[in-house]
C-alpha cells in the first residue's frame, strides 16, 4: 500500500475529490464542516476495482495552515496537485509544489477539478499553462487529468491511473529501521492511547517494543490497524494506527516519533545540502525567523550558511541548522525551511551531517563517510553507522576508523612498544588493546604487551601468581623485593603497604564499583567496599589506595568517587 497526498490552493476541491474517490469525507472536524474549509489533516482510503489499496492524506490549502500541509505530505509516495479549472494556478499551488519537490517526492499527477465549469478551450489553455510551469520540476508528473465531482467526469479514470502508478513506485533507496513520525494522537475508552502516521523503515507488529524519541519512554504495540482493519503487521510506506501501552496520550503530540531503541541518532545540530526555492523573494541570509520541518515535527531554528553570506533563489549551498529539541534523524532525511518573518518557504534539502564538528566554515558539501568521520578517531561501529547511514564494517574488533586513522594508530603503537619495550594493556584504550593483539611479533602475556622474547621479566612467575590470586594476594614483603619493585615500576603491579594487585585485577572490579556508585551516588566508604567484595580490611585498604593510583577512584574525605580513568 502506498500513500497519496493532496496539494494545492485553498478551495480548489481537494477534500471533495478525496470524498469522490474513496466515499469518505476527510474533513472530520465540526469547524471544517461549518467553514467549508480544511483546517487539519484528513485521512481516507479505498480499494480499487482491481484490488489495489489506496491511502490518502488530505492537506489544508490555506496559507495559514502551510505548516500542517508540510506535516501531511512528509513521507508520501505520490502527490496529487489539485488546480481549480476556473481559478487556475494560485500562490499556494506554487508553494505546495515547492514543498513537494523539497521533500523529494518523485511521482505525481496533476488533477484539474471543477472542469464542468470551464470550456474545452479554457481547459486546454490551463493545461498548457500547467505544463509550462512544471517544465523544470524534479517530480515526474505522469498526467494532467480533468475531473468533476459533480458529474463524476474523470474520477474513475483518475482512480485507475493512481492504481497503475503504484506499480511503478520504487522503495526508498536507503534502508532504515522503524520510525513513525506521529501526526495524530487520541485516546479510545477501554483501549488507551492511539497514534497514527506514515510508517518508515521496517514493519511494525503487535507486541513490538518501541521508544518515544523525545522522552525515551518504552511503549508496547497492543494493536495495529491499517485501512480501518486490525492486522498483525503493518508494512513500511503505509498509513497505520498503533494502539500503544506505556505512555499516556497527553504526553504525546504531533511531531513526536516512535522508533526502535537507539536506531537513530538523536541530534539538534545538522548540516543540510540546501536549495533555495526559485520563487524566493530575496537572497536568503542567516538573518531570518526560521522554522524547520522534518517529518511531522516543526520547531524554530537558527541557520548559518557555509562558505557564503547568502543563497540566491535557485542556488544550492551547505547550511548548519541548530534547534532546541533533539530529533531521531538519519543521513538523507529531507527537510523544509520556512521564514515566518516573510511567511514563505525559503527552501530545503537533505541532511549530510548529523553531528557536525568545528566551525561552519569547515562544513562539507556531501555525505561521504570520510568527510563525516574526519577527526573523530575510533568510534563504536554502531555509532559510525548511525552517523554515516552506511553499513560500515568494523575496522578492528567492534570499532570503526578511517584507514588513515587506523594506519597512524598502528604506527604509533609500534613505535611506543619499540621505545618503551613493553606496554601495560590497562594503560591503553579499548580499541588500542584490540590493535596491539594484532601487531606483528607482539605478544600479550599477563596483561603486558611486548615484542616476542624481548623481556624475561614479563614471564616471571610473580605475574601469574598475583593474577591468579585476584584480590586475596600474598604479602609482597615475603617475596623478592627487587622483582616486586620492577613490576610496580612497569605498572604491572600496584602496591600499598606490602599488598600488591595485578593491573588486570584492579580493572576486574569495575562492575562492583559501578554497583556501589549506583547505591551510593555521593561515594562509598571503605566498609562498603570491603563488604561488596567479601574481603577483609587487610586487603580492602590497600585495594582502595591502588584503585586511586590507577584513577578508577579518587578519595574525598572518607568516601570514594569515580576517578579520572573511570
Amino acid at each position: 500500500m502506498a500513500v497519496i497526498a493532496t496539494a494545492g490552493h485553498v478551495d480548489h476541491g481537494k477534500s471533495s475529490l478525496v470524498l469522490a474517490l474513496t466515499g469518505t469525507d476527510p474533513d472530520r472536524l465540526a469547524e471544517e464542516k461549518r467553514k467549508g474549509m480544511t483546517i487539519d489533516l484528513g485521512f481516507a482510503h479505498c480499494v480499487t476495482p482491481n484490488g489495489t489499496s489506496l491511502s490518502f492524506v488530505d492537506v489544508p490549502g490555506h496559507a495559514d495552515f502551510i505548516r500542517t500541509m508540510i506535516a501531511g505530505v512528509s513521507g508520501v509516495d505520490i502527490a496529487m496537485l489539485i488546480v481549480d479549472a476556473h481559478e487556475g494556478w494560485m500562490p499556494q499551488t506554487q508553494e505546495h509544489l515547492d514543498v513537494l519537490q523539497l521533500l523529494n517526492i518523485r511521482t505525481g499527477v496533476v488533477v484539474i477539478t471543477k472542469s464542468d465549469k470551464a470550456t474545452d478551450i479554457e481547459l486546454r489553455e490551463l493545461e498548457d499553462d500547467i505544463r509550462e510551469r512544471l517544465t523544470d520540476s524534479s517530480i515526474h508528473w505522469t498526467s494532467i487529468m480533468n475531473t468533476s465531482v459533480i458529474t463524476q467526469k474523470g474520477v474513475p479514470e483518475l482512480l485507475q491511473h493512481l492504481s497503475t502508478l503504484l506499480e511503478d513506485v520504487e522503495p526508498p533507496t536507503h534502508a532504515r529501521p522503524t520510525r513513525l513520525f506521529i501526526d495524530r494522537v487520541f485516546t479510545i475508552r477501554g483501549s488507551g492511547t492511539v497514534v497514527t502516521g506514515t510508517l518508515e523503515g521496517e514493519s511494525v507488529s503487535v507486541g513490538d517494543v518501541l521508544h518515544v524519541a523525545r522522552t525515551g519512554q518504552e511503549v508496547r504495540v497492543r494493536e495495529v490497524q491499517t485501512l480501518d482493519s486490525s492486522v498483525q503487521t503493518c508494512e513500511p510506506r503505509s498509513r497505520c494506527a498503533l494502539n500503544i501501552v506505556g505512555v499516556d496520550g497527553s504526553d504525546l503530540h504531533r511531531g513526536d516519533a516512535l522508533m526502535q531503541h537507539q536506531s537513530y541518532l538523536m541530534t539538534s545540530v545538522i548540516d543540510v545540502r540546501f536549495t533555495a526555492v526559485p520563487t524566493l523573494k530575496r537572497p536568503m541570509t542567516h538573518r531570518g525567523s526560521f522554522t524547520l520541518h522534518i517529518g511531522t515535527n516543526m520547531q524554530s531554528v537558527t541557520a548559518r550558511i557555509a562558505h557564503a553570506s547568502s543563497i540566491r533563489p535557485g542556488e544550492t549551498a551547505t547550511i548548519r541548522l541548530r534547534f532546541t529539541q533533539p530529533l531521531p534523524l538519519a543521513i538523507h532525511d529531507h527537510v523544509v525551511l520556512r521564514d515566518t518573518g516573510i511567511d514563505q518557504t525559503v527552501g530545503g534539502g537533505y541532511i549530510i551531517n548529523l553531528d557536525p564538528q568545528g566551525p561552519v566554515r569547515f562544513a562539507h558539501t556531501n555525505a561521504l563517510p570520510e568527510d563525516i568521520l574526519q577527526q573523530r578517531g575510533f568510534l563504536p561501529v554502531a555509532e559510525a553507522r548511525l552517523l554515516t547511514g552506511q553499513n560500515l564494517q568494523p575496522t578492528i574488533g567492534s570499532w570503526y576508523a578511517l584507514p588513515s586513522v587506523y594506519n597512524n594508530t598502528v604506527e604509533q603503537l609500534n613505535k611506543r612498544i619499540d621505545t618503551e619495550q613493553f606496554i601495560t594493556m590497562t594503560d591503553l584504550a579499548a580499541y588500542e588493546q584490540d590493535i596491539v593483539r594484532t601487531l606483528k611479533e607482539v605478544v600479550v602475556h599477563n596483561g603486558v604487551a611486548a615484542r616476542a622474547e624481548q623481556d624475561p621479566l614479563l614471564n616471571h612467575e610473580y605475574i601469574a601468581l598475583f593474577r591468579q590470586a585476584g584480590l586475596l594476594t600474598p604479602d609482597a614483603a615475603s617475596l623478592d623485593r627487587n622483582i616486586i619493585r620492577q613490576l610496580v615500576q612497569r605498572k604491572i603491579l600496584f602496591e600499598h603497604d606490602n599488598i600488591a594487585f595485578h593491573a588486570d585485577t584492579l580493572n576486574d572490579v569495575r562492575p562492583e564499583l559501578h554497583a556501589l556508585w549506583q547505591l551510593h551516588p555521593e561515594g562509598f566508604t571503605m566498609a562498603q567496599l570491603r563488604d561488596a567484595l567479601g574481603i577483609t580490611r587487610k586487603h580492602a585498604l590497600p585495594l582502595a589506595n591502588c584503585l586511586d593510583k590507577v584513577g578508577l577512584t579518587k578519595r574525598n574525605d572518607d568516601v570514594r568517587l569515580p576517578g579520572h580513568a573511570w
